[in-house]
């Protein structure tokens, strides 16, 4: 602990130097310009974008192709750089489809309202994937009270796509300042895993050697070193630190910081620390793929993938959820389009194919790999769910509301997710577009309450219901008794489908919360009664490892969550959540462990072969009385007043069993392990 608060104190005493960073913009407050910017030229072409193809977080800022040949600047405010002769211009940037050598974008400076100084500039070919830039400018606008830089595109505008910027810092450098720049381990745990992450240097002098440290609450202080590389400003290293993360089921706050930069303390702590929300998972179940397409009528390139993919998703039907989104390109646009699967094109960065299609694992795959759907979908499945859901909607007709209830179970706490429940048609035919395709699957109609979807807080095993009411007039809706509801939740920033399903027309779903059996280690608790839930279960002296449990639902569709204990003596919970995900029942496994002490007499006493086929020898005894129990507590057998027994274990099921036997003056449990 002692460390970890070193640490945040210099990070206070710190603040002072804040003022070497000059400018910060990361587009957060959602409108283009962002407060304090201007466009000078074409501003409609600039847009806030909810995206992070840049590599940021959403939203970033985006020049969106135009039919002109001309310039347009996106410009910062004055900044006061007075004293400073060298200053460093970060920033995030991503190029779609550049094809024209007559288009440059770059970035440049100025002073005083005058001529613009380019700092940077390239004439991008292709596509350029997300990357961070450093930029050095020393040229004679910096030093000015007045400096300016812009982000400028300019000749034949039409040959480039787009262009994503994000996470723009202006600063002046520190000689040494590397930066924990992120922790990459995956925040929802399944197993003991590593911490892992990724330093930037951010200093003029070369970093040759790191400390990591990390901690987790008030445990532990773990500490890793790592040399033999040189990363100058502007670059990366990965680190991967030895020791294991292995925490009980839960929520941890895990501080991960720089404790050493070149063998000393880093001349900038404020970007040393960084703290990683990770959660202990409390269950999986199934993950159901979700697919959403983007595809139109119009779309010929539509028509070939869905030749291909009909006869695959109905055989699949089962076992993925679908949606298809009418888009409206190639002009005209889809008969059914709306404004809803626009913003969902938008959010996907699918403007300009219809047919490319987003997969719910956060994968987007090209049309051309269609022919791989199969290996998708089983790669897919492998994905485990982190939460059940279900749900149910009412029958409605033709100018009446649809009622969605939805129930959603979490394993794991979750923020910055969304629900996402979408009406859409089973097949529709008026939708007719010059493709030469006459009907079309899952088309949506309406997304609840509308493309954004409704903003939840999740929390571990806390089920929650929301219940929403659309109104369907005005829809493209065919046959009102032909429609389905998809439902899932997304992580808005990721993109990722942590689970979905579809809503039943007007289900009523079990309450049913038994268990028909509890087990230990493989055993039937004796005397397991599903009405009861506490048990105590004695286990032998010096047992240290915790028993498994299982408990078996009475009801196929119900969920058991077993929480072990995190130690001995200790409880292990078993929840059972019915069906509706509402209901729910805790049984108690109470383990303790034989205490007991050795006497002399004790010490003769005998048990063999501990590994054996059936027959057991007890030696080394005077008038004791023995007992047999299994690894759950059922005695098997017992002997009185025996001075010596051969017990015969040869009928029951392998595992493991407990010798008990008592004189007077003591008692001793023994350990054998029953192999056939």
């Amino acid at each position: 602990m002692k460390k970890i608060y070193t640490l945040l104190i210099a990070i206070a005493i710190s603040t002072s130097l804040i003022s070497q960073t000059f400018l910060t913009e990361d587009f957060s407050d959602g409108i283009m310009p962002p407060t304090g910017w201007s466009i000078n030229n074409l501003a409609e072409q600039w847009i806030n974008n909810v995206d992070n193809k840049a590599g940021g977080s959403a939203p970033e800022a985006r020049y969106q192709y135009s039919y002109l040949t001309d310039s347009t600047r996106l410009i910062s405010p004055q900044i006061n750089l007075s004293g400073y002769e060298s200053v460093i211009l970060e920033f995030k940037h991503h190029v779609k489809d550049s094809w024209n050598d007559d288009i440059s974008i770059g970035v440049a400076t100025r002073s005083g309202g005058g001529d613009w100084n380019i700092a940077w500039q390239i004439t991008p070919s292709g596509n350029i994937d997300a990357e961070e830039l450093y930029i050095t400018i020393n040229n004679d606008d910096v030093g000015a009270e007045d400096f300016q830089l812009c982000f400028f595109v300019k000749g034949e505008l039409t040959g480039i796509y787009y262009w994503s910027i994000d996470d723009i810092a202006l600063f002046s450098a520190y000689n040494t300042d590397c930066e924990m720049e992120t922790v990459t381990t995956y925040p929802f745990i399944l197993e003991p895993v590593l911490i892992e992450g990724v330093v930037c240097n951010k200093g003029l002098s070369p970093i040759t050697s790191i400390e990591v440290s990390w901690q987790v609450d008030n445990g532990a202080i773990h500490t890793s070193s790592y040399s033999g590389f040189s990363i100058d400003l502007g670059e990366k290293y990965e680190f991967e630190c030895p020791d294991l993360f292995n925490y009980p089921i839960g929520t941890y706050d895990v501080n991960v910081w720089l404790s050493s930069v070149n063998g000393t303390t880093d001349d900038n702590t404020d970007n040393d620390l960084y703290i990683k929300n990770m959660s202990v998972i409390s269950n999986t179940v199934y993950k159901r793929p979700m697919m959403e397409l983007f595809t139109s009528s119009n779309s010929g390139n539509s028509a070939w993938v869905n030749a291909y993919f009909n006869p695959w998703s109905e055989e699949h039907a089962d076992s993925i959820t679908l949606i298809k989104n009418p888009t409206f390109r190639p002009g005209p646009a889809d008969p059914y389009y709306t404004d809803e699967s626009k913003e969902r094109g938008i959010y996907y960065n699918i403007l300009d194919w219809p047919e490319i299609w987003f997969y719910g694992n956060g994968m987007e795959v090209d049309p051309s790999l269609m022919m791989y759907i199969e290996e998708f979908y089983q790669e897919a499945k492998q994905e485990p769910g982190f939460a059940s859901i279900v749900a149910s909607r009412s029958t409605v007709s033709r100018g009446t509301i649809m009622d969605i209830d939805v129930t959603i179970l979490p394993y794991a706490n979750f923020n910055n997710h969304r629900l996402f429940a979408v009406v859409f048609e089973n097949t529709t035919t008026g939708n007719v577009g010059n493709n030469g395709e006459t009907e079309f699957k899952h088309v949506v109609m309406k997304m609840v309450p509308d493309q954004s979807g409704t903003a939840i807080q999740l929390y571990d095993r806390e089920p929650i219901t929301i219940t929403q009411s659309i109104d369907l007039e005005g829809t493209f809706i065919e046959e009102w008794d032909d429609l389905n509801v998809a439902i899932f939740i997304q992580d808005i920033d990721t993109r990722e489908v942590f689970q979905s399903t579809y809503a039943i027309e007007n289900a009523n779903f079990a309450s049913d919360a038994t268990l028909s059996e509890l087990n230990v280690d493989g055993t039937l608790i004796t005397g397991f009664n599903p009405n009861v839930f506490e048990y105590n279960i004695e286990l032998p002296l010096g047992t240290t490892v915790v028993p498994d449990v299982i408990g078996i639902p009475t009801d196929e569709n119900a969920t058991v969550v077993v929480v072990p204990a995190n130690d001995l003596p200790g409880t292990t919970t078993i929840e059972v959540f019915a069906e509706d995900l509402v209901t729910k029942l805790t049984y108690n496994i109470n383990f303790t462990v034989i205490t007991g002490f050795e006497v002399p007499e004790a010490i003769n006493v005998k048990v063999y072969p501990n590994l054996t086929t059936g027959i057991i020898n007890v030696t080394g005894i005077n008038n004791a009385n023995i007992e047999v129990y299994s690894i759950s507590g059922k005695l098997l057998s017992k002997f009185n007043n025996s001075n010596g027994q051969i017990i015969d274990l040869s009928s029951q099921m392998g595992g493991i069993y407990i010798i008990k036997i008592s004189e007077d003056e003591f008692t001793v449990t023994k350990r054998v392990i029953l192999s056939h």
